[in-house]
């Protein structure tokens, strides 16, 4: 990609010779000035950004997204494969970077709370449009320009918190793709006015439909108690169980051998290889039922990262051990902060004993 230079040699910006159109999010803290203005220790609000930051900002980069600049409180991403209007993979990935993020939020606040931190709250913001990339030449970054950054950053106050919102443009494209919103709740949030434009410009709330079902699910459990309705007839499963395991793989031949050691162990074990069929049945199931669930950190649509996070928003206190390669085991170190490789991560290949050994500590590990 070229970039065109103004007269003088020792301007530190130079735009692109080629716009770009594509994608762009906003995630923004709520409130976080006046939260840390009553931070005394500077070391705990350089903390209190970086964990927030650090963390949608890994969540980010799994999706394609990359990072424009930090302003502020908040992040400015941008999906370069967005710039193919037809690339329906590349529209979802933008809808499901937000919809992890949010997902993220219980982790993201425990991690506030294990450093003695208020908890934080953010609102993110999407939209599809045309871009000038500027190269900051000190720095050797990027940089975005244009309305559609300007509009991302008006629509961003529309949202409530913890909560995503995209611009009309967006939903325009995404709404001609088959079946795409058919995976989550949207509805009209609110109309933004541009420049002189006399129609106003409509902005949409977009969430995961699992985060309803789970309280669709709750809400009749709670129903069919109060009615001493005898039997599950409800999707919701006894709780009163233990040693019930989750495995989630997308390689059938490993599904079959790890169930087959837990099994012979004594272990109720249910196995997806579809990771949203996986997520879907977890938010139908009772949040005390499964004792540890196990997951393959590189799975097709939803991977491992991403069905922590939500799972993690359907219930924190799940325990949760990933199981994958050495080379995918060390980038989730980098990723997730706690997460330790004795303790939450299983390399493949693994032995049928050092398997269960490290699946019994775990379940007999009390809650923290």
């Amino acid at each position: 990609m070229a970039y065109r230079r103004k007269d003088d040699d020792d301007d530190e910006l130079s735009f692109s010779n080629e716009p770009i159109d594509c994608c762009v999010s906003i995630v923004d803290m709520v409130g976080s000035t006046r939260i840390t203005a009553n931070i005394r220790d500077s070391h705990k609000i350089t903390k209190y950004y970086s964990i927030f930051i650090n963390n949608m900002s890994v969540i980010g980069k799994k999706f394609g997204a990359l990072i424009s600049k930090f302003a502020g409180d908040s992040l400015v991403l941008y999906f370069p494969q967005t710039s193919n209007k037809s690339d329906k993979c590349a529209f979802k990935n933008v809808i499901e970077c937000g919809i992890t993020m949010l997902a993220a939020f219980n982790f993201i606040n425990s991690k506030m709370s294990e450093e003695g931190l208020p908890s934080v709250g953010y609102r993110i913001s999407s939209d599809y449009g045309r871009n000038d990339i500027a190269r900051l030449h000190r720095s050797n970054t990027f940089d975005l320009f244009g309305s559609t950054v300007n509009i991302c950053t008006e629509i961003n106050r529309i949202a409530t918190p913890n909560s995503m919102v995209i611009g009309d443009n967006l939903y325009q494209i995404i709404k001609t793709f088959p079946s795409f919103l058919e995976d989550y709740l949207y509805k009209v949030a609110g109309e933004h006015s541009i420049g002189d434009l006399k129609r106003a410009y409509p902005i949409y709330s977009i969430a995961s439909k699992y985060a309803q079902l789970r309280q669709d699910q709750l809400m009749k459990y709670a129903t069919e108690s109060i009615n001493t309705l005898r039997g599950n007839v409800s999707l919701i499963r006894n709780s009163s169980h233990s040693g019930n395991i989750l495995l989630v793989d997308d390689d059938s031949d490993i599904l079959l051998t790890y169930k087959s050691f837990l099994e012979a162990e004594g272990y109720n074990v249910d196995t997806f290889s579809d990771p949203e069929s996986a997520l879907k049945h977890f938010a139908q199931t009772d949040s005390s039922y499964y004792d540890l669930v196990l997951l393959d950190i590189r799975m097709p649509r939803l991977n491992g990262l991403q069905l922590f996070y939500r799972m993690k928003s359907i219930e924190m206190d799940t325990k949760v051990i990933f199981v994958s390669a050495l080379e995918a085991a060390d980038e989730l170190l980098s990723m997730l902060p706690g997460i330790k490789f004795d303790k939450h991560i299983i390399k493949k290949p693994i032995g049928r004993e050092p398997f269960l050994e490290r699946i019994n500590t775990m379940i007999s590990e009390p809650l923290r």
